[in-house]
């Protein structure tokens, strides 16, 4: 249930976006689990092809003795599944699917970007919140993923259904790349949009974020876990059996990925106007939006490392939905593997 929403999400993004060609390995059916090898899936990304092409991961493998195995898909779940990869990423309030899908036990061993998504208007809604809503007609490009987590926001705030039976809205499911240009041509009158696939109406001016423009995240930060930056869109997850025997490749793992995000810091609107592909921006002047948008709204975290706090307060995601009757209660928990500070 909660995966429709990446193959819905793949569909829109595969149009411009294509698979990074650094560093990948071979077809599912090479990649056998070899000692030393780390066989890690992730979805088109510019800070992995950013560190490829940079040779940042070739030093690592240099002075790590490991080698990464990587292949760019937005089929994550398969891969997993069919035993052809030890760590994936996807949201964290995906991992208990993810579980049930594949039959792998999992932890939850990194983090990396917070769910982005916000909730936009066109500009001349009179529209303060979702409140001022009810009713009228709400675009969505799934019924799950963070459909989920904005759907319990909205009932922990405003006692309102998003989704399901007894919904307070007239719900529209589309195509997440065309939402927010529906909702400028008023086929629509909101959507959970992201806004790297709504920049040019956003710059136009043609549509609006409620909420102060604050994210799913920024506002479970605010209202359920004071000061957490999460739900996170993408967590790293890797195979619970893996884990246990590979503790060194999980630290050198984080390692590199700590050097990504401090590259992402340091370069992050060189890897914008360089990968222009993954922020569904073309021309120069959404380019520049984007730019100016993430310098004030970055998504990707500060530290790939978290500690058992931080994966409390990420866990309480799994609270607020049951609470609200958004998952069932059988839903358990995912698994986190708290390693910042910790040596292996």
């Amino acid at each position: 249930m909660f995966r429709s929403a990446i193959a819905l999400a793949a569909v829109a993004v595969m149009a411009v976006t294509t698979a990074c060609s650094a560093g990948l390995g071979g077809p599912a059916s090479s990649r056998a689990a070899q000692e030393g090898v780390i066989r890690f899936t992730f979805a088109p990304d510019p800070i992995w092809d950013y560190m490829n092409e940079t040779g940042i991961v070739e030093e690592w493998q240099h002075s790590t003795g490991y080698t990464i195995e990587s292949s760019a898909t937005w089929d994550e779940f398969g891969l997993f599944a069919g035993g052809h990869a030890d760590i994936i990423s996807t949201a964290s309030f995906e991992v208990p699917y993810l579980e049930e899908q594949t039959q792998r036990e999992t932890v939850i061993i990194g983090r990396y970007n917070a769910e982005r998504s916000r909730i936009l208007v066109r500009t001349d809604d009179p529209a303060q919140s979702v409140a001022d809503l009810r009713g009228k007609r709400f675009g969505v490009f799934t019924t799950v993923s963070g459909t989920l987590v904005w759907s319990a926001l909205l009932k922990h705030m405003h006692d309102l259904n998003l989704i399901g039976n007894g919904s307070d809205f007239r719900v529209v499911v589309a195509d997440i790349q065309n939402l927010s240009n529906l909702l400028a041509r008023g086929e629509i009158d909101a959507c959970i949009c992201y806004p790297d696939l709504s920049a040019r109406e956003l710059r136009q001016g043609t549509v609006r974020a409620l909420y102060d423009g604050r994210s799913s995240a920024d506002l479970f930060g605010e209202l359920i876990a004071p000061g957490h930056d999460g739900p996170m869109g993408n967590v790293f997850v890797a195979r619970r059996d893996w884990v246990e025997e590979h503790p060194r490749e999980v630290s050198a793992f984080l390692d590199l990925w700590t050097r990504g995000l401090s590259e992402w810091r340091g370069h992050r609107e060189e890897m914008i106007e360089h990968y222009p592909q993954h922020f569904a921006v073309e021309n120069p002047e959404d380019i520049t939006f984007m730019k100016e948008y993430v310098a004030e709204h970055d998504w990707v975290v500060d530290d790939v490392r978290f500690d058992e706090e931080w994966a409390t307060d990420e866990s309480s995601i799994f609270e607020l939905m049951r609470e609200t009757g958004v998952i069932g209660d059988d839903v358990a928990d995912p698994r986190f593997l708290p390693t910042e500070g910790v040596k292996p």
